[in-house]
């Protein structure tokens, strides 16, 4: 293409996860490596009921110096209540902003989506299909004809996509889990002989079974196995899961400490010997990265993404994984990663992270896709129309959708 080292990504307003974290990170990532990075979202003017205590993208991306060029545009309640198709017209009109032949990557969002394929012939667009998800799926049997390549967090869901959708045959299509910036390995090691175990996570049973949680420490101290697990992070079972700890008499093995920072996350992994996650399905984790990357072990289900490292060159020595529900064979991993040396272990894990997620190896694996990418027309069509009525209709239904929420006591 005319110009390789341009890029940029339109994202929806706040952080909603490791997702949108990377996004922030490439962009900034991107930005010293000396490309042209240009970062698109909407600066909410009052805070949304749905990022009520979020960072949004623009400040993640601002946080820093950086030369990132940021296209943004003020919006207030008339975008989080309004239209769909009101929030596509924005998007659409900050993508005009670009200069054409700009290869765009969309974040997790309909409306994003939408907007992006409008100008696929002039802004080639990298579709992110983060999640052995349905609903993922379906987005990209939805726009395959929108949209330049697919970059898919994992070898399970390039797969499926593959199958599902023949025609993507006709397009880019790999794998390439998301990047972290890999902080300094500082490891602390707990002075007692317990295994100290971490979940890190949305407490909830739908994907990440977190039951299974309770049911692994019940196990391990029916077989008077030593140990401690720190849950981080919050979600719609997590009183039930206290309910359910204290009733089993696991309430001096098992501490809630509900959603923390990132830096204090970071200090849980540097003292944790195994990370723990039981899910259903997962796209690529992001607490499996950081964790590896912290130098902590890790011991997962046999999903989307974990399967991936199973048989990695230095997985014996710090991580494992078993069938999705499988107690036994969950404890017995526990048990095994624990005995490797605590420094073999930690050395084996960071080696992993370092050849796997760090993000400079994420973006040079982008950097091929891009390479390949070519805009087919440098003129944009005609705006999105959207009507002065189409705009009153947004903002009447952004009231009524508003005051429905006070009403049931959700919105302050």
């Amino acid at each position: 293409m005319a110009n390789s080292k341009r890029i940029s990504f339109l994202c929806h307003a706040y952080h909603r996860g490791g997702v949108t974290r990377w996004m922030a990170d490439a962009a900034i990532a991107y930005s010293e490596r000396g490309w042209d990075v240009y970062f698109l979202s909407v600066n909410p003017t009052t805070t949304f009921f749905s990022g009520k205590g979020r960072e949004t993208l623009l400040e993640m991306v601002k946080k820093n110096e950086n030369s990132v060029k940021v296209i943004s545009k003020n919006v207030g309640r008339e975008f989080e209540f309004g239209t769909g198709k009101y929030r596509i017209s924005i998007y659409a009109g900050l993508l005009k902003q670009l200069p054409p032949s700009t290869p765009v990557i969309i974040s997790d969002d309909g409306q994003v989506w939408e907007a992006g394929g409008l100008y696929n012939d002039i802004l080639p667009v990298i579709g992110v299909l983060h999640a052995d998800e349905e609903h993922y799926y379906q987005k990209a049997e939805q726009h395959v004809k929108n949209i330049s390549a697919f970059v898919c967090v994992s070898k399970r869901v390039e797969r499926l996509v593959s199958k599902r959708l023949p025609e993507v045959g006709n397009k880019d299509i790999c794998t390439i889990p998301c990047g972290i910036n890999l902080p300094d390995m500082n490891r602390a090691e707990d002075a007692t002989d317990a295994i100290q175990l971490i979940f890190v996570g949305r407490v909830s049973d739908y994907q990440k079974r977190v039951q299974d949680l309770v049911n692994i420490a019940m196990r391990l101290k029916k077989e008077n196995v030593a140990f401690h697990l720190n849950i981080i992070g919050d979600g719609t079972d997590k009183e039930r899961l206290e309910m359910l700890v204290s009733s089993s008499g696991l309430a001096n093995d098992v501490t809630f400490h509900g959603w923390v920072s990132q830096r204090e996350v970071a200090a849980f992994l540097a003292k944790s010997d195994i990370l723990v996650l039981t899910s259903d399905f997962e796209g690529t984790p992001i607490a499996m990265m950081e964790a590896l990357a912290a130098g902590c072990g890790m011991v997962g289900t046999r999903v989307s993404g974990i399967e991936d490292y199973e048989f990695h060159q230095e997985a014996a020595e710090c991580f494992a994984i078993n069938d999705v529900g499988d107690i036994e064979a969950a404890v017995k991993n526990i048990i095994k990663i624990a005995a490797v040396p605590a420094n073999k272990r930690s050395m084996a894990a960071r080696r992993l992270a370092e050849q796997e997620f760090r993000m400079d190896v994420c973006l040079d694996r982008y950097e091929r896709v891009i390479d390949k990418l070519s805009a087919q027309s440098s003129v944009f069509p005609p705006d999105v129309k959207f009507s002065v009525a189409d705009l009153v209709y947004s903002r009447i239904l952004a009231i009524m959708r508003q005051a429905k929420l006070k009403l049931s006591g959700l919105s302050g």
